[in-house]
């Protein structure tokens, strides 16, 4: 019997809410991914024989039946929980995609059946993509999510998407639970981007760190190499002049002084290019949306440094070249 009011509670909430403005689909879940909270335990797989002893552990979620749409994680195969997944109907559940992968690899999960009790077998309706419960940088257990209506919580997460960034809505949901219940204890209000940016306050941290430090070694690198070229250019102030004094133009002292400093910076680029593809796999665990190998930064730092390495050849041979034979002959 309290099943059956708490089942018929969630769905008088999402009955209110699904009707405001603004909202473009809501959903309840167990456990919200990105806040903390968990919920896993033993469970039997079809076919599977756990080694003696032990018991295989997965994720455990319950869900409403618009959950999977309102945080858009997608259906790989099978359906969505529906209305009809009810008390009254058999048990039915949903596995991610990983779940699927580990034991049925080469068949399709749905119509599988899973059990907490021998004699009331679970079937698999759907297969769903992974979700990233505990963070960006965590893989968690294979999940596998329970229909709401068949055996809501007391405790659980609302979750509602809006068609565009609405500080007042959050007020509007609490007034419509509170319309249908008004003992009911909400809390815990944030969006989205609020959590995930709160799980991602260590990585951000050593991102920032690791990024001041980067910037610092490449300005270090930047002016070392412009003072290395420009004094190896200055030391060849001798050789210049003999060339200008022979008939040199300018342009030609220019495009071979160029070239031979460019091709030690070529060298140079190409070894710390080969370092630096060795070393991304140190960093990989910070960088989320972006490549370990990422083409923009491999491309832009070194087309920064060739570019040090251009003005540091051409400004003093240039300044070399437009001085009298004479003197830059003396100078030796």
């Amino acid at each position: 019997q309290d099943q059956k009011v708490l089942a018929g509670f969630y769905h008088e909430v999402e009955t209110h809410i699904t009707h405001l403005p603004g909202v473009v689909a809501e959903g309840a879940v167990s456990a919200l991914p990105l806040t903390g909270s968990v919920g896993w335990g033993g469970i039997h797989v079809e076919g599977y024989n756990p080694p003696p002893g032990q018991e295989l552990q997965v994720d455990q979620r319950d869900a409403s039946t618009d959950y999977f749409r309102t945080m858009q994680i997608p259906l790989i195969s099978g359906r969505f929980f529906s209305d009809q997944d009810n008390l009254e109907s058999p048990k039915v559940a949903i596995i991610d995609q990983k779940f699927a992968q580990r034991f049925w690899p080469h068949h399709d999960a749905v119509g599988k059946h899973l059990w907490f009790d021998p004699k009331k077998p679970i079937t698999i309706v759907g297969v769903v993509g992974v979700v990233k419960q505990y963070g960006l940088d965590t893989d968690g257990k294979i999940a596998t999510y329970f229909p709401m209506q068949q055996g809501p919580d007391r405790g659980t997460f609302l979750v509602a998407r809006s068609s565009s960034d609405n500080p007042g809505l959050s007020n509007a949901i609490t007034r419509e639970i509170h319309a249908v219940d008004p003992a009911v204890v909400i809390y815990g209000i944030r969006t989205m981007n609020d959590r995930l940016h709160d799980s991602l306050a260590r990585q951000r941290f050593s991102s920032t760190m690791l990024g001041a430090f980067a910037s610092f070694a490449l300005l270090l690198a930047a002016v070392g190499l412009y003072g290395v070229m420009s004094y190896l250019v200055t030391q060849s102030t001798h050789d210049i002049g003999i060339l200008v004094a022979l008939g040199a133009r300018r342009e030609n002292i220019l495009a071979l002084v160029v070239r031979q400093g460019m091709q030690l910076t070529l060298i140079g680029i190409f070894s710390g290019l080969i370092g630096a593809a060795a070393l991304t796999r140190v960093i990989a665990s910070l960088l989320f949306g972006v490549s370990a190998t990422d083409i923009a930064t491999f491309l832009a730092v070194p087309a920064l440094l060739a570019l040090v390495a251009f003005a540091a050849t051409v400004i003093p041979a240039w300044r070399a070249s437009s001085v009298d034979p004479m003197v830059a002959l003396r100078e030796e």
